[in-house]
This record gives C-alpha cells, sequence and structure tokens, in this order.
C-alpha cells in the first residue's frame, strides 16, 4: 500500500533555522570538523610504531591537502560542474583532482623522510601500506566532507526553488485578483451606460413606465454596488438579478418584443462570479431588442446538472444593420470571456454560433 506522509511547515522551517545556523558558523563548524578529522587520521589511519615527528608530520601533510582537496570540490566542482548538470566535466576534474592530490602527497612524504633522515639515522619510517592507509583516510574524510557539503547545498537550492516558485504564484495570484477587479470595475459603468441611455430614451418618449423601470433599476444598482465587488456570490442572487433585468426591459419595450425565460427553482446553493451569465444576456438585449427592425424574440434557459450551470441565449437581429452585429468585439463580452478564462480555466464552454440574423451563446460553467 503506498502511503504519502507529509513534512509539517514547522518541521521545514527547523531544518532551514540548522541550515542557516551552519551558514552563520560556516568557519568554526569548518575548524571543528577538520580538527576531529586529523584526530582520526593521527589515532585511527596512522601506524603508532614509526616516529612520532614523522607522524604528525605526514599527518598534518595529509590534513592540509584534504582541506584544500575538499574546498575545491565543495566550492567549485560541485556548484559548477555537479549542480549545473555537467557530469563529465566533473568527474573528469574530480579525477585529476585526486591523481594530482595523489603526487603532491608523495612527494611531500619524500621530502619529510628527506629531513627527517638527514637529522636522525635510526628514525623508523612508515611502510607503504601505512601511508597507503593514511592517504586512504584522508581521501575517506574529503568524500564525507563532500558529501554533507552536497547534502546541505541541494536542500538549500530546494528552499530557494520553493521560494522562487511561491512567489511566482503569489504575484500570479495578486496579478490576476488585479485584473478580476479592472474587469469588475469596467463591466459595472458599462452596464449603468446602457441603462441610463435607455431611461433617457423613455424620458423622452415621455413612457409611463420610466418610474417603475427607475425602481427596478435602483434594485439593480443595490446588487451591483453591495455583491458585485465579491469574489463569488451565490447563483440564487444572480437569477433574481436577472429576472428584476429581464423584467424591466419587457417593461421599456412594446409588444414587438418577446421573451422566453427558464430559470431553474433550485439552485443548490451554488456560487459563481457575479454577473457572468448577466453580461450575455445583456447582450441579447442590447443588439437584439434594443436595435431590430420589426419583431424580437429572446429566449433565455438556465439549467443546473449536479454542480454544473448551463446557460443558453437565443436572440434575433436585423442583418442589414452592421450596428446589430453580434461580432463578440464588444466590452462586455470579451471582459466576460477574460473573466471565464482567469476564474474558470478549463472547467469551461462557450460556443456562440452567428447564423445571419439568428445569434446563440450556449454556456457550461463547472462551479468548485
Amino acid at each position: 500500500m503506498h502511503k504519502t506522509v507529509a513534512r509539517s511547515p514547522q518541521c521545514g522551517v527547523h531544518m532551514q533555522t540548522n541550515i542557516f545556523l551552519l551558514d552563520k558558523f560556516r568557519w568554526l563548524w569548518q575548524f571543528f570538523y577538520w580538527t576531529i578529522a586529523a584526530l582520526l587520521l593521527f589515532f585511527v589511519f596512522s601506524n603508532r610504531s614509526y616516529d612520532l615527528e614523522i607522524r604528525w608530520m605526514v599527518v598534518l601533510t595529509i590534513s592540509i591537502m584534504s582541506f584544500c582537496l575538499s574546498y575545491f570540490i565543495n566550492n567549485f566542482l560541485i556548484p559548477e560542474y555537479l549542480f549545473e548538470g555537467k557530469y563529465f566535466r566533473f568527474v573528469y576534474l574530480m579525477l585529476s583532482a585526486f591523481i594530482i592530490s595523489v603526487w603532491i602527497n608523495y612527494l611531500s612524504f619524500i621530502y619529510i623522510l628527506w629531513i627527517t633522515s638527514r637529522d636522525s639515522s635510526d628514525v623508523v619510517y612508515p611502510g607503504q601500506q601505512d601511508v597507503l592507509l593514511l592517504m586512504s583516510g584522508g581521501y575517506i574524510i574529503i568524500l564525507f566532507a563532500a558529501f554533507i557539503h552536497f547534502i546541505k547545498e541541494s536542500y538549500k537550492r530546494q528552499i530557494e526553488r520553493d521560494k522562487i516558485a511561491k512567489q511566482k504564484i503569489e504575484t500570479e495570484l495578486k496579478l490576476k485578483d488585479a485584473k478580476l477587479k479592472l474587469l469588475q470595475n469596467q463591466l459595472h459603468p458599462h452596464f449603468l451606460f446602457n441603462m441610463l441611455n435607455n431611461i433617457y430614451g423613455l424620458w423622452m418618449e415621455n413612457s409611463k413606465s420610466t418610474p417603475d423601470i427607475i425602481l427596478k433599476l435602483s434594485g439593480l444598482l443595490d446588487f451591483i454596488l453591495y455583491e458585485c465587488d465579491k469574489e463569488k456570490i451565490l447563483l440564487e442572487k444572480e437569477i433574481y438579478f436577472i429576472r428584476d433585468y429581464t423584467d424591466l426591459e419587457i417593461l421599456r419595450h412594446d409588444k414587438r418584443l418577446t421573451v422566453d425565460i427558464i430559470l431553474p427553482d433550485n439552485n443548490h446553493n451554488l456560487i459563481l462570479s457575479p454577473l457572468l451569465l448577466f453580461t450575455f444576456i445583456e447582450n441579447a438585449f442590447k443588439h437584439g431588442a434594443d436595435k431590430n427592425i420589426g419583431e424580437s424574440h429572446i429566449s433565455v434557459r438556465i439549467e443546473i446538472y449536479l454542480k454544473t450551470i448551463q446557460l443558453s441565449v437565443c436572440n434575433n437581429y436585423t442583418p442589414d444593420a452592421t450596428t446589430n452585429n453580434q461580432s463578440g468585439k464588444g466590452i462586455g463580452l470579451n471582459n466576460v470571456r477574460e473573466r471565464l478564462n482567469l476564474l474558470y480555466p478549463g472547467k469551461h464552454q462557450l460556443k456562440i454560433d452567428d447564423n445571419n440574423g439568428s445569434y446563440k451563446v450556449e454556456l457550461s460553467v463547472e462551479t468548485d
């Protein structure tokens, strides 16, 4: 059975703190590590049977060489080649450095033996096996230091990558939120502009329905002011808004307009972005009933299947009037397209058919 173990944020914080302490006291840890390494070489890997002076000089030489080689590997080879994916060069330079260090160690041993042989002839010299064991211990210490450095740097780099990825996500979310706010702020004036033009036209005609329309409009404004600034609202409120808007449009048009509207009774407490469905309905009235020559017909159907909202809006328009062409290039439709892409990526389908006098929109949105 496969199990996923989640690491708690506190654990990550503790590990980051440990890495920080290692970096802050880096030279202290280096001194401590190489002091322990020299003691190990002296007491564990070196043979106590040969002369003490030669012993500590050889151990000191190997310790210095091990430190230099370790510094070269950890601060040059690993970051410049291993972490950059240049594995062949890393292995090549690593082997070259080890071979060069072996020669330097042997030359140093010869020099030490030559110096000590001048002063005394009865000195006990280390054998070949003793030298090989001591050098092997030095290289084990180097590899262990490189392993520790690799693990530490890998974790630091992973933290940096996670931090950069988190900052990128946060930045994208902020930009997304700012863009949504901008789109909503564009939509409100767009709607008000259309409604005020309608009221002005009715006033010019001395229509008796103007007071009722103003009253309906106040309810729509209340919705825009107090609901549209929210990221998500109940579908029920959006449908109430659509119903009031449709009633308002029917009030101000004459009998040349027929509206068939089917709205769901049970909204299942679904939520969605405000004015998402309404924009297509407003577009049907604006480019259909408002500009048609002759009779106008608009049909609106909203249905719910589990958590999916399906909207169908169809209207006729006068093909000869180029201003009536619902090409989808207006503020409202471009606005809602962008909002759908931002809020429901991969969770919506939008289909628009323009058949020379008949304009139909079909939208399917999968809510959270």
